[in-house]
């Protein structure tokens, strides 16, 4: 072979990349499917999700139902939604996948099982590469910050209960109580309560979240990337009241008669982002226009129907 050839051919060997079991841990079993009607399961989602979507993990036992394609990708690489490039119909692809653990093997290995699992089942065939991307960076405003630092007091603590409802949450581990209460423990968000109130009005706590947790609340909101620029490595006290804009008379349909809006009538309000933004105001942070170099998995080459099982 021409020098040249293999110049070029040691580059190619280079720049892309081919995930194989042989890299990274892999699971003892897998059946990958495409996914079933999920039905309708209790759920609790702060950060916006799709119902029936999920991942759940008992033991050595991984079940995830209902996930599309680009999901899978992006958690098998540890990446932000926006960081993936590839097909579009990759969002539309959705697959139920039930999986067991190596022994020895622990949750936090998740991620790279699933790369070896897409490279073998879906012949997945990425780059890495890194684009100036115009973003939100939110820092610290004039005012200076205000959300008070966590502090070693004890969590609130409430005891599970027989009336207790399990709910899956993305999030972390939720569970409605007796009184109505909402509580989720762990991920990203840190513990949180959702206390509803008798106005339709409720209030979110979470005593234990970090800038970052900030971010993943927020960025579902903004239509561009948000990366932080505050400097703040604390965990703090935020707080949230969620007041849902009243429904119009006659129920359901956007006008009082209770028949369908327009086609032209403006999406109903979020009413939530406008509490999330509010209080980041309130807090003494706000969102810049920005660019910002980010980093990405680009898809070369992945197949719609996985190997058999």
């Amino acid at each position: 072979m021409p020098k040249k050839s293999v110049l070029i051919a040691i580059l190619l060997a280079l720049f892309y990349v081919v995930p194989s079991s042989a890299q990274s841990p892999a699971f003892d079993v897998a059946s990958v499917k495409a996914a079933a009607d999920p039905g309708r399961v209790p759920m609790f989602c702060i950060i916006p999700c799709t119902p029936g979507e999920r991942m759940t993990v008992e033991g050595g036992r991984v079940d995830i139902r209902f996930m599309p394609l680009t999901k899978l990708i992006v958690t098998a690489y540890r990446i932000k939604p926006y960081q993936l490039a590839g097909p579009d119909w990759m969002r539309n692809e959705r697959f139920d996948i039930m999986a067991k653990l190596p022994e020895g093997a622990s949750k936090d290995q998740i991620p790279e099982m699933l790369q070896a699992l897409l490279a073998d089942r879906f012949k997945l065939a990425i780059r890495r590469d890194k684009k100036e991307l115009p973003v939100y960076a939110l820092v610290v405003a004039k005012s200076g910050f205000k959300l008070k630092e966590t502090t070693a007091v004890a969590e609130k603590v409430y005891p599970a209960s027989p009336k207790d409802q399990p709910l899956y949450s993305g999030q972390g581990d939720a569970r409605r109580l007796e009184d109505g209460t909402l509580v989720l423990t762990g991920g990203v968000l840190g513990p949180l309560t959702l206390i509803p109130r008798e106005d339709r009005v409720a209030k979110i706590d979470m005593p234990k979240i970090t800038i970052a947790g900030l971010i993943e609340l927020v960025a579902p909101h903004q239509d561009r990337p948000v990366v932080d620029r505050t400097e703040l490595k604390g965990t703090y006290e935020f707080e949230l009241v969620l007041e849902p804009p009243t429904p119009p008379a006659g129920g359901g349909g956007g006008r009082k008669d209770g028949s369908p809006p327009p086609a032209d009538a403006p999406p109903p309000r979020d009413f939530i982002a406008d509490a999330i933004f509010a209080n980041l105001e309130k807090a003494g942070l706000k969102f810049e226009k920005s660019t910002a170099p980010v980093d990405q998995i680009v898809v070369d080459r992945v197949e719609k129907a996985p190997t058999g099982n």
